[in-house]
């Protein structure tokens, strides 16, 4: 898991240290700076007689400012409460973490580079072992079976320009922190600075996701996979080259296409960064393996999904027991066991908030009902799917069996 934020926290560290090269070499440049008595005469002899030393030592110590950051958002998943420990200890001793942080700022560069080309391998290979070359791949394997719908390409359109507009103001709050941790000396100030700026950082990542839901209205209210795999594809196209975002829900949306293989691809460089997408990567795993009939690989997707610790509290205890529970109905569903798959469907679709997951579960308990022979049930619930279901697959396969119902001339009700 923690792979995936490597090559972000690498770049990062990278730029930071540039930033701090520059602004180092820009005080050398300015003669007012450095005549104006701050740094005693003979640090600043020093300082120019190893002017690489110097330039150095100044990127080192912007990128242990931002790695104190990228600390404390690294121990988020052991704890909720360890940023604002970290943050805590730098009003206590802001001496001492800064230099600890500077300090583990080339062996944290060292690992993360280590990480980030050990999942590009690794990723690659799956890739190669598919055949597919990159998201543009993806896509025309995706038109072969499937079409995209232009009429969904305004709307896409419309919720890029509102994030990448978020993205904007988050990228301006970087510059902002790096002008107050340079033209303001108060440490104190430093820390609220950047405290408000992950506070501020997190209200902007929940209006940004707030931007996308239109699109995945398209699915969870809509019914429509076909619609929100189209809407996502053009938003994810700039300049007519594709980088596909969102593959969990891209996934989702072929799941319910019964494209469950090309769903497999588009998980191979799904971002597990922490533990909800964790828990999301093995569910979707676990209903394309069910599709796919394979269940040794169904059965280690129980398992791994059983191992990932979910640090927001009885929220998050119950959000993973809810995702185990679903992948052990389908090993149930699998080996016939129909009762206990009717009863947690019966219940999965007296909570399910969204119509595509009322679709799903009535689905299920027709289809369970007309193996059992009980074609009253069946029918009643194979009509809610035809009246819901939209262009879900179920679709299809509901009106086929209701011909079925239809056609064994019973008294059904």
């Amino acid at each position: 898991m923690w792979k995936y934020k490597c090559k972000t926290q690498f770049l990062i560290l990278v730029a930071a240290f540039c930033v701090g090269v520059l602004l180092m070499a820009f005080t050398f440049s300015n003669s007012a700076i450095t005549s104006a008595g701050i740094v005693p005469p003979e640090v600043l002899s020093f300082m120019k007689s190893n002017i690489v030393l110097t330039y150095a030592m100044g990127g080192l110590v912007v990128a242990g400012i931002v790695n104190a950051v990228l600390i404390s958002q690294m121990l988020i998943p052991i704890s909720a409460w360890a940023p604002y420990l970290i943050f805590m200890l730098l009003f206590m001793m802001p001496d001492t973490m800064l230099m600890i942080s500077t300090f583990l700022v080339i062996p944290l560069m060292i690992v993360t580079l280590y990480g980030w080309l050990s999942l590009r391998s690794s990723t690659l290979s799956s890739l190669r072992a598919r055949k597919i070359s990159n998201d543009e791949e993806i896509v025309r394997i995706y038109q072969i079976h499937h079409q995209l719908l232009p009429e969904y390409k305004e709307l896409a359109i419309k919720c890029r320009k509102q994030i990448d507009r978020i993205s904007l103001i988050y990228a301006l709050g970087i510059v902002a922190i790096f002008c107050i941790m340079f033209f303001i000396n108060n440490i104190w100030i430093l820390v609220l600075a950047l405290l408000f700026y992950m506070m501020a950082f997190n209200a902007l990542l929940r209006y940004r996701a707030q931007c996308f839901i239109p699109i995945t209205k398209l699915l969870y209210e809509n019914c429509d996979p076909q619609a929100c795999f189209s809407a996502i594809v053009y938003y994810s196209t700039k300049r007519n080259k594709i980088k596909l975002t969102q593959k969990s829900l891209l996934a989702q949306c072929l799941i319910y296409m019964d494209d469950p293989e090309l769903a497999q691809d588009i998980l191979i460089t799904y971002p597990r960064k922490d533990a909800a997408s964790t828990l999301t990567y093995w569910s979707l795993m676990g209903y394309i393996d069910y599709m796919l009939k394979d269940e040794a690989a169904l059965i280690r997707c129980k398992e791994e999904a059983s191992k990932v610790r979910m640090n927001f509290g009885p929220t998050g205890v119950m959000i993973r027991s809810e995702e185990i529970a679903s992948i052990e109905n389908k090993i149930r569903l699998m080996n016939g066991d129909f009762n206990e798959c009717k009863k947690y469907y019966l219940a999965s679709l007296k909570h399910s908030p969204f119509p595509f997951q009322q679709v799903d579960a009535s689905y299920y308990i027709a289809l369970i009902s007309f193996v059992q022979e009980d074609y009253n049930i069946a029918k009643m619930y194979f009509e809610k799917v035809v009246q819901l279901g939209n262009t879900m697959y179920f679709v299809k396969k509901a009106e086929s069996y209701l011909t079925k119902i239809n056609n064994l001339n019973l008294d059904v009700e």
